[in-house]
């Protein structure tokens, strides 16, 4: 399976020192959410002309159709039929470039994991590992958008697993913006901290409670007017700026994707510039250097369903340790 690890790896490889309007060839394999979002990323940022896409299996050229593929990278919608299963067993490819875009993707996938939630016997929405889920999706689209130049995208999918009566679900985005390193130096926090390298501003990112976002950039006492200032001169004939971006998040949602990956044995891969993070089934962080850097930040995690399921019967037994104590 061609997941985010191997597109680390295959897309500088093979489309990084070619022209934009060479032939760039999609080998037949399966393509995970993870490998798409990256795909998207790289295509926009090497400019790549949709036409030179050429794609070994017919099939899998449909299904980065009906995943969105051109519409999102290109604003040309190839798919010829109704997208019947979006919004139930997939999210579409989701360009992040405008609060809009943001907005759009996270109440996208968001409804679409809830449609995973609900499927079949699965009713596992109300657990409070799910809603986590659904708060980090928000979280890493605002973070995409900050600081990823327009080269972000976001795609979500429900897969089975082969072998396995269970499905997973996985979630992946990815841009080609500053990436973490770079981002850390911009606010100043990487000569405070010390940090000088991709592994080192990974793993300061992740830590709970740190974020870049939090850094004071601006003069603390320069006058502001709110983002819903509509009119009128508050502060007289001054000009003054507008605060802000219209992102609101704190960007912590890594500490939180960790925190998700090591509590529901899920697979979570970061990377940016030279390092790859991963943890497989709850164990611990490992790294590796990249032989490519990655321009920018790539996330993928992918949760099974049974994880969550587990998660739900466990909370509900706490409920009911709980009203047994109340009980007496």
């Amino acid at each position: 399976m061609a997941d985010l690890v191997e597109a680390l790896d295959w897309l500088p490889k093979h489309y990084g020192h070619l022209d934009a309007t060479a032939e760039h060839r999609v080998p037949d394999k399966y393509y995970s959410p993870g490998f798409i979002a990256a795909f998207a990323a790289y295509l926009t940022l090497k400019k790549v002309n949709q036409e030179s896409v050429v794609f070994d299996n017919d099939n899998h050229e449909g299904y980065f159709s009906a995943v969105g593929l051109a519409k999102a990278v290109w604003g040309k919608d190839d798919y010829l039929y109704e997208r019947k299963n979006a919004g139930v067993n997939y999210a579409p490819l989701t360009p992040l470039a405008s609060q809009d875009d943001v907005d759009k993707a996270t109440a996208q996938i968001n409804s679409c994991l809830r449609a995973y939630a609900s499927y079949g016997a699965a009713d596992y929405g109300r657990s409070p590992a799910f809603k986590e889920l659904t708060h980090v999706v928000g979280e890493m689209h605002d973070n995409v958008w900050s600081h990823g130049l327009n080269t972000g995208f976001s795609v979500a999918q429900r897969q089975a697993i082969k072998g396995d009566s269970d499905h997973a679900i996985e979630f992946s985005l990815a841009d080609c913006g500053m990436g973490f390193l770079e981002e850390l130096k911009r606010s100043r926090i990487a000569s405070q901290k010390g940090i000088n390298s991709d592994r080192e501003a990974i793993e300061w990112c992740i830590q709970e409670g740190n974020s870049s976002k939090l850094a004071k950039l601006e003069d603390e006492w320069a006058q502001s007017v709110p983002e819903d200032f509509l009119g009128g001169k508050l502060f007289g004939s001054a000009a003054v700026a507008v605060s802000g971006n219209g992102n609101h998040h704190q960007g912590l949602g890594l500490a939180k994707l960790v925190e998700l990956a090591k509590s529901y044995h899920g697979v979570l891969n970061i990377a940016s510039g030279d390092c790859l993070m991963m943890m497989r089934r709850g164990g611990s962080p490992r790294y590796r250097r990249l032989a490519e850097p990655w321009k920018g930040v790539a996330v993928s995690l992918s949760i099974k369903e049974s994880s969550f399921m587990a998660a739900k019967a466990d909370e509900a037994e706490d409920v009911r340790d709980i009203m047994n104590l109340l009980r007496g």
